[in-house]
This record gives structure tokens, C-alpha cells and sequence, in this order.
């Protein structure tokens, strides 16, 4: 079951296993410091505007209209978005807020540096260590490329999740290995959970919203 989740989703746990492997030399090259000043330094009038938006994937509320949806089509697909996005999400807030409460965030580990920062984005300084944002951007995109056999869409799920992780960095609210544990944490648990639920049927699995209606209105 597991092989075959990876072989039918190779097209976004691929490049996203090569991202993972190609960053880890950096991690012992460079500070995490080193590497946001870095990357800050590539910055745009359009890229402010256009990742001040996209991190709001990250978001939870963004996961409303897609859960919704998803309800109309399998109660299934429902329960493995919903236990992923909260079950990633439980288990960031507490190593952020249990083991890593104190750990700074780019605007406050790198005080006095020139940072560039973005017009209207309000600055956190703690608990930067993991991402939420990553967390839930991974665990929401990888349970929707999980439950689609749509190639394209596997792809675009892949492309949406990393874009809303590097927004954190690009808007200095996090460094990259807070957004990399982030993006595993969300990635394992999606897994987890659709092992769980669809490694085997149960005869709850088919049910949706308009046949629960239908039920009901039929009993």
C-alpha cells in the first residue's frame, strides 16, 4: 500500500524528496541567518504582492472551501483532509509552543540587519521553529493530490504548497529549516492518514453530502 502510494503520487513526493535532499548541505554551509539574508536580498515590487497573498493558503480558513467541497463527493476525502490539516497542525503548536517557544524568528534574530520587508505584513518574533504555514499548506495540497489521479493537478498541488512555504521566508515570518520541518511534518501526516483510511474500505467511505441527504429525506 505504501509503494503504491508513492508510486501514484510520484509527481509531487519526487521533486519534493530531491528539494529535501538538496537542501541539507546547505544547512551545514551555511547559518540559518546566512541563508534568509540571502534569499531576501531577491525581492520585487510583484513578489511582494504576490506572496503577501499566497501565504494565506497557509492559513486556516483557506482549508474551509476545499474540506467543503470535498464533502459533496466522499465523506472520505473529508475525514483525511480534516485529520491531516489538524492533526499537523496539533503537532506543530506543540513543538512550538512546548519545545521551541523561545525560538526567534527572522525579525528579531536578525535585528539591525537590512532586511527587506514587506508593506502591510505585520512581523512575528517568536515561536518560528516549525511553520505552521508550511504544515498546513503540505498537509492540505498533499491530501488533495492524494485523492486525484489527475497528473496536472498532482503537479500544480506540488507547485501551491511549496509557494505558500517560501512566502514565509520571503516575508521574513520564518527561516527555511522552519518551513522544511514544517513541509515534512504536513507530508508524513498526510500519508499517515490515507493509509489509514484507504488502505482498506468501509461502507462509510461512499457516503457524501447529498447522499446523506437523500437518506434522510428518504427515511
Amino acid at each position: 500500500m505504501l509503494y503504491k502510494i508513492l508510486k501514484d503520487n510520484r509527481l509531487f513526493l519526487l521533486p519534493y524528496f530531491i528539494l529535501l535532499l538538496l537542501l541539507i548541505p546547505f544547512f551545514f554551509i551555511y547559518t540559518k541567518g546566512e541563508m534568509h539574508l540571502h534569499v531576501n536580498q531577491y525581492h520585487t515590487a510583484f513578489f511582494d504582492w504576490f506572496f503577501r497573498h499566497v501565504t494565506f493558503m497557509g492559513d486556516g480558513l483557506f482549508v474551509i472551501v476545499p474540506a467543503i467541497i470535498l464533502l459533496f463527493f466522499s465523506l472520505r476525502h473529508f475525514v483525511l483532509l480534516a485529520c491531516a490539516y489538524l492533526g499537523s497542525g496539533l503537532i506543530t503548536q506543540i513543538l512550538k509552543r512546548v519545545f521551541f517557544e523561545d525560538m526567534a524568528r527572522p525579525g528579531r534574530f536578525l535585528a539591525g540587519a537590512q532586511l527587506h520587508l514587506v508593506d502591510g505584513v505585520d512581523l512575528l518574533s517568536g515561536r518560528s521553529f516549525p511553520s505552521g504555514h508550511s504544515t498546513s499548506a503540505f498537509a492540505l495540497f498533499l491530501c488533495l493530490a492524494l485523492i486525484s489521479k489527475n497528473k496536472i493537478f498532482k503537479i500544480t498541488c506540488f507547485v501551491l504548497a511549496c509557494l505558500t512555504a517560501f512566502s514565509r521566508v520571503y516575508l521574513s515570518q520564518h527561516f527555511i529549516m522552519d518551513i522544511y520541518a514544517g513541509s515534512i511534518i504536513g507530508t508524513l501526516t498526510a500519508i499517515g492518514f490515507y493509509y489509514l483510511f484507504y488502505s482498506r474500505e468501509r461502507k462509510w467511505h461512499a457516503w457524501n453530502l447529498t447522499k446523506i441527504r437523500k437518506d434522510e429525506y428518504s427515511a
